[in-house]
């Protein structure tokens, strides 16, 4: 950087909250920041401060000029003002390190990933791309069926003792991109697991089975009795219970509410064995350190092993070689730069529906529906401050939902509330910013406060293409229809809020969108969100269930892969993960992309067999 961009740097950071300099947030928004977007950084910082215009303005004029840029029509100026802002405020206020635990590391771990020196050559039966909830899953059973399985795996390799994480440090080594990446637009900010486990490491424990009316939807093989079974064998393997969800705060101040109101609420099924559901438990997003929550990094990984299949971690694979329509290998290079190639009979790719349509382009598939018909399950939230103390960081990670709302328009498409964890870099993420002091005050409120999350099931589709430097490149806009359940949930998490004793509630747009339920109607809270608008910058929205990218259908020109996940165009080269989803599921994935790879698994099983 020039001594120019760093002085820029430096002030727009210390104008969102001063200190941030001291504290270090300009170099790690730096690293956060993605290659490809690194060099339009520093154009638009060498000419924000000529003449030192911005750094030399009072503090009261720097936070107008960013204001204008968060209150731009331009969609890219909103996109640089959200970028700017998170990448400020996340690493101010999520470095705040845990509490240690006390107890000795586990000094035999888990899984034992190889460990390569040189450029390496491997063979095997069955080379899987991805350890998460599909590439687990897919591992054991074909491992245990006698199957030859090499696991390749991007992310780095941690268990339980690794796992006390500062909020920052997890997003850093735990998250794919940092948890830094958005669709073009920034619209939809997108978080996926980037470690041995996949997202299963990281996600919150729920554990719902797909709805029946999205089986239905979904058609062969979804409706089969054999995915029953492997629904059945998913949840067994998992320990899936409603037994160990002990209420949160959060959960019951959501849950007191909907009663009041006499809306549905229900206990949430997670997969845990003796879990905390305390101090612990809410921060289990970045990592269980207690190995209560069941990941396929305690489960289905450690089946696998045991069975013989070997684990690369730090490795990612680059391509998939294939001669005379067949997948004959997976190129991939590790994070020291060793190159491997796997040669195989067969290829499961389960990337992740952000990272597999960019494989399979990389790897010459040109079917028109890989990285097509992507859903997200765009979730934003509404958030109500109490008098009493709820610490929303502690606690059970999800304990109860509420589906009051699932079904808006008679074909099964509406939303699901829930809450989660609210650390600081969560709240921040999605909090307004009008000013320094305005935002400092919001998050000293944050032991009295919690969020109800809106989850849609979004008939919006958007599309993953792989940039210049490989990486996914998402564009994903809501549609009018998608737009109108969401307004609904907005109006709906006020009243639960409400109805639950928040003295003040507001929503996650850009501006301050809020009301104080002893003085104001809500339709006046609802008419000015609808001003501000929903569109990318104006409304916070976060992705954590990408799906659909690679979709199984029951031709070529419905989907990329059969419904046994080969794809239509390449022999021995198999899709199970959650790109393979027809649309969006409506409820939290992991066991249906679970039950996927169990299903198709266990037949690629047989037939090499």
């Amino acid at each position: 950087m020039t001594r120019r961009q760093r002085r820029a740097l430096e002030a727009i950071c210390d104008t969102f909250v001063p200190g941030a300099t001291e504290a270090g947030a300009p170099d790690v928004l730096l690293a956060l920041t993605p290659a490809a977007d690194r060099r339009a950084l520093f154009t638009l910082l060498s000419v924000w401060d000529l003449g030192g215009r911005f750094s030399r303005r009072s503090s009261e004029r720097r936070e107008q000029i960013l204001r204008a840029w968060r209150d731009s029509p331009l969609v890219l100026r909103r996109r640089v003002f959200h970028g700017l802002r998170r990448g400020t405020l996340i690493p101010y206020y999520a470095r705040i390190e845990p509490p240690r635990n006390t107890a000795p590391p586990e000094n035999t771990p888990r899984l034992r990933p190889l460990r390569l020196e040189r450029d390496t050559q491997l063979d095997c039966d069955v080379c899987v791309v991805g350890s998460g909830a599909g590439g687990g899953v897919a591992a054991a059973v074909l491992a245990r069926a006698g199957l030859d399985v090499v696991v390749l795996e991007a992310g780095a390799h941690y268990e339980d003792h690794a796992f006390h994480l500062s909020e920052l440090d997890a997003y850093r080594r735990l998250y794919l991109g940092a948890a830094a990446l958005t669709t073009e637009d920034g619209g939809v900010g997108l978080l996926a697991g980037s470690c041995v486990g996949g997202t299963t490491t990281i996600n919150y424990t729920t554990s719902f089975r797909p709805p029946d009316d999205v089986r239905a939807e979904w058609g062969d093989p979804f409706t089969s009795h054999d995915f029953d079974t492997s629904l059945d064998a998913v949840c067994e393997r998992l320990s899936v219970t409603t037994e160990e969800g002990r209420p949160s705060r959060r959960d019951e101040a959501m849950g007191r509410g909907l009663e009041r109101l006499g809306w549905h609420v229900a206990a949430m099924p997670r997969n845990v064995k003796s879990c905390e559901q305390g101090v612990v438990c809410g921060r289990c997003g970045f990592g269980c350190p207690l190995g209560a929550k069941q990941s396929t990094l305690v489960t289905w990984l450690v089946d696998a092993l045991s069975a013989g299949a070997r684990i690369l971690a730090s490795t990612r694979a680059q391509r998939v070689e294939i001669a005379n329509g067949t997948a004959r290998a997976v190129v991939a290079r590790t994070h020291d730069g060793h190159a491997v190639t796997v040669r195989s009979r067969a290829t499961v790719v389960c990337a992740g529906a952000l990272q597999t349509p960019v494989l399979l382009r990389a790897s010459g598939l040109t079917n028109p529906n890989v990285g097509r018909h992507l859903h997200l399950h765009p979730t934003t939230g509404v958030s109500g401050v109490f008098d009493e103390e709820i610490r929303p960081w502690e606690g059970t990670m999800q304990a109860l939902y509420s589906d009051q709302h699932r079904d808006l328009d008679g074909a099964g498409y509406g939303l699901k509330y829930e809450t989660a964890p609210v650390h600081p870099g969560v709240l921040v993420a999605f909090a307004p910013w009008d000013g320094a002091r305005e935002h400092a005050e919001l998050v000293a409120q944050l032991p009295h406060l919690t969020g109800i999350g809106l989850l849609l099931r979004d008939r919006s589709e958007g599309a993953v293409r792989p940039g210049r430097d490989g990486e996914p490149r998402v564009r994903y806009r809501l549609a009018a229809d998608d737009v109108a359940r969401v307004r609904t949930g907005i109006d709906g998490a006020a009243q639960i809020l409400e109805a639950a004793g928040a003295r003040r509630i507001f929503s996650s747009h850009a501006r301050v969108v809020a009301y104080k339920p002893a003085d104001t109607a809500r339709a006046q809270f609802l008419r000015a969100a609808d001003a501000v608008g929903y569109g990318p910058g104006r409304c916070t929205f976060y992705a954590f269930h990408p799906m659909g990218s690679a979709r199984l259908g029951a031709s070529s020109s419905v989907g990329a892969t059969k419904p046994d996940g080969e794809t239509w165009e390449t022999r021995g080269l198999y899709v199970m993960d959650g790109s393979s989803f027809p649309s969006a599921s409506g409820v939290n994935p992991m066991i249906t992309i679970e039950a996927i790879a169990h299903l198709n698994a266990t037949q690629l099983a047989g037939n090499l067999a």
